[in-house]
């Protein structure tokens, strides 16, 4: 009788990012794995010993507990020293002064802040700019098409969602390619190994665009105008608040990284995907009405972001499971939208599926904010794309090679749309 060979060990700390070069490739076995065998997966990361054993889920019910679940935290500043949130936090996010950076605050002081912006930052206002979002697409695309190739990447997917908040915002249309530029840096910040240049760069990011923001809201106190930033700085809540200008400046912050790199690689993902699925393709080039239930379809099939996380403030158990004070819970966001407990043939592409229950923009109170910005601009340009350009198809091989962790996308993606 043959021995079976052991199974090889679970995955755990940096093999499951895109640090490991399988998981960057195609994460769906490992995370398969994960949900078929250890959905509630204890995690350990050897790189940081000290940090407290958590949990990495990867089925959608399961995460959408976890966002439900207002005791979870976020401010790594809650954290013990040692932990996973003060070692992937930024720097910045650490200093005991108010940030007011949505993604790292809880409890009363987030509701104060995202109520604020939401008054600003409204779907109706989103909804009046798709005239101006079509004209920056078509621009772009029309420039693109004038090439025998050209990379979607660089040329469409990063400057059109960068271009659409800086109009939004009143920035001059000048000042976008050094906006691209320290996106491009910010992103070291999410990867603790970063090299000394990297970390050089996305500190010399961070302080360009702190004086940038600085002198747009001080022209914006001298001279209010109809912009999205004027809104923020002059909208008031109950009682008279207002957002002081650290909150304003991180604010601006999360909307150019939220509002470029997650966009850029949802479109970027989903081009490809469609490239890659002729039929499909033919399908929305036959009716281009189809771009709204695509547009759902392609952030379940390749969301932008990996992963979200919450703190755990004191021990307690998770799910059965003895969880200490300050440990992460970790959540996969590609995992839970490929759960087949939730999404039928959950690896198959169906642009007709259009299923708005996935997980791409998160949940609870930290749900993306600029999620009908985001559907908006990828509607668009799927409309536009199979309107106009119906012979796109793949010019090079694509190439997802990008050291960052937990950001889902290609680095190049050559496309011809003649």
């Amino acid at each position: 009788m043959q021995n079976r060979p052991e199974p090889s060990p679970l995955p755990n700390g940096f093999e499951l990012t895109e640090l490991n070069p399988d998981f960057l490739q195609d994460p769906h076995p490992i995370l398969d794995r994960l949900r078929r065998d250890a959905p509630r997966h204890i995690h350990a990361h050897a790189h940081f010993p000290e940090a407290p054993t958590g949990l990495y889920l990867t089925r959608l019910a399961d995460v959408r507990k976890i966002f439900a679940d207002t005791t979870l935290q976020r401010d790594p500043r809650s954290t013990p020293p040692g932990s996973l949130a003060r070692a992937f936090a930024p720097p910045a996010m650490l200093d005991p002064a108010p940030h007011g950076n949505l993604l790292y605050m809880d409890g009363a002081e987030h509701r104060r802040v995202r109520g604020l912006v939401s008054r600003a930052f409204t779907p109706k206002s989103i909804a009046a700019k798709r005239s101006d979002i079509e004209a920056i697409a078509a621009h772009l695309l029309e420039a693109a098409a004038a090439k025998p190739d050209f990379d979607a990447i660089s040329e469409f997917a990063a400057p059109f969602p960068i271009y659409v908040i800086g109009d939004m915002l009143g920035f001059p249309r000048s000042d976008m390619p050094q906006f691209r530029a320290w996106s491009e840096d910010l992103i070291f910040v999410f990867n603790p190994l970063r090299s000394p240049d990297e970390d050089r760069r996305q500190m010399a990011a961070f302080a360009g665009l702190d004086a940038y923001f600085a002198e747009q809201m001080a022209h914006r106190r001298r001279q209010p105008s109809g912009d999205l930033l004027s809104a923020i700085i002059h909208t008031r809540g109950e009682g008279g608040d207002t957002l002081e200008d650290a909150e304003i400046s991180s604010l601006l912050l999360l909307l150019l990284l939220a509002g470029n790199l997650t966009t850029a690689d949802v479109i970027g993902n989903g081009l490809h995907a469609l490239i890659t699925h002729p039929q499909e393709w033919a399908a929305l080039v036959a009716d281009p009405e189809l771009a709204v239930p695509a547009t759902e379809e392609l952030l379940r099939f390749g969301p932008p972001v990996a992963i979200a996380a919450r703190y755990v403030p004191e021990d307690r158990e998770i799910f059965g499971c003895p969880i200490r004070q300050g440990a992460a819970v970790v959540v996969s966001l590609l995992g839970a939208n490929r759960d087949p407990e939730a999404f039928e043939d959950p690896h198959a592409f169906r642009i007709r599926r259009g299923r708005r229950d996935h997980a791409a923009f998160g949940g609870g109170a930290h749900a993306c904010l600029g999620a009908p910005l985001a559907r908006l601009e990828i509607e668009i340009a799927l409309r536009l794309l199979a309107t106009r350009y119906p012979r796109m198809r793949l010019a090079a091989p694509a190439i997802r090679d990008r050291p960052t962790i937990g950001f889902v996308g290609f680095r190049t993606l050559r496309l011809s749309l003649t």
